[in-house]
């Protein structure tokens, strides 16, 4: 249920409502039993496990604590758990305060890297999913200024390369078409703009093809996302963070999920933050939730 004081709980429990699961998928929430039955209002007729790390913490509702942080990363450290034992093959995150977590685990970067250490995967790319399009991010979170120096050939070539299986492992498309983003504006202008097109992004899409890939690119972003320009593609790769989930959240925010490629079992989660905001006010919209849950169940 992520941070036991966010919207975690509510989404959940407002999209588990919604959710018609294929016969033989059991869902099963890991969090704080009391939280679950508040927010659920006992409507929801699924097992949650119980677990707390602090006797006697009550949780309030849009309060961020080291308390809410620790009994978070309880649930994501059960979560590891129940799948490496074989009890679940599918893993649907609520989101977590990082600021929260990095009071125990310093350097947190989010559940992506938690869970590729913890199952010691090398190359674990963030994929984003809504109707009609896919995204994948070439680098995460990390700052911008240290962007550049992160876009090299080796990695562009890593995440095209294990994208492009999951999608015709997962995803059934049996020859992806990938377009590919430039860096810098207009795609660098031939070099007048910025060399990251020159230097890593072409090497990175030629070598693909040399791999029997159909990748085009780099395209200039500012325009790419306009529905005729991305026509026809089943994956779009965006260099960083803000330049894919920009467009992306500002059209499908409350149908967006975010799904983990590489792991050994399903990822998804939703893409919003804990709103701390808003959680305890029942104002919290589980679109992205529900369409996480769905498309966890049906790959």
């Amino acid at each position: 249920m992520g941070d036991p004081s966010g919207v975690g709980p509510e989404v959940t429990a407002k999209a588990l409502l919604k959710v018609q699961f294929p016969k033989g998928v059991e869902p099963v929430v890991i969090g704080h039993r009391d939280i679950w039955e508040r927010c659920s209002s006992r409507q929801v007729r699924v097992e949650c496990i119980h677990l707390s790390a602090h006797s006697g913490i009550v949780h309030q509702p849009g309060v961020s604590t080291a308390e809410s942080g620790r009994d978070s990363l309880l649930y994501l450290e059960k979560a590891v758990e129940l799948i490496k034992s074989g009890f679940a093959q599918a893993l649907v995150t609520a989101p977590v305060s990082k600021e929260s977590i990095m009071r125990y685990i310093p350097g947190f970067k989010g559940h992506t890297t938690y869970l590729a250490e913890a199952f010691g995967c090398q190359n674990v790319e963030m994929l984003f999913v809504a109707e009609g399009v896919k995204l994948v991010l070439v680098t995460r979170h990390v700052p911008v200024q240290d962007i550049s120096t992160l876009l090299t050939t080796k990695k562009m070539l890593d995440v095209i390369r294990t994208t492009h299986q999951f999608l015709v492992e997962r995803f059934k498309i049996s020859k992806p078409r990938i377009a590919v983003l430039g860096l810098n504006p207009h795609a660098g202008e031939g070099g007048h703009m910025g060399t990251e097109e020159i230097v890593a992004i072409i090497p990175a899409i030629q070598q693909a093809r040399g791999l029997g890939l159909d990748v085009a690119g780099p395209f200039p972003a500012d325009t790419f996302f306009e529905p005729r320009h991305r026509q026809g593609y089943d994956l779009i790769v965006a260099m960083y963070h803000d330049q894919g989930l920009v467009a992306l959240k500002a059209v499908y925010f409350n149908s967006l999920v975010n799904l983990t490629v590489g792991l050994p079992f399903i990822r998804t989660s939703p893409v919003h933050g804990t709103a701390f905001g808003i959680a305890g006010k029942d104002s919290a919209d589980p679109g992205s939730m529900t369409a996480s849950l769905r498309l966890a169940a049906s790959l």
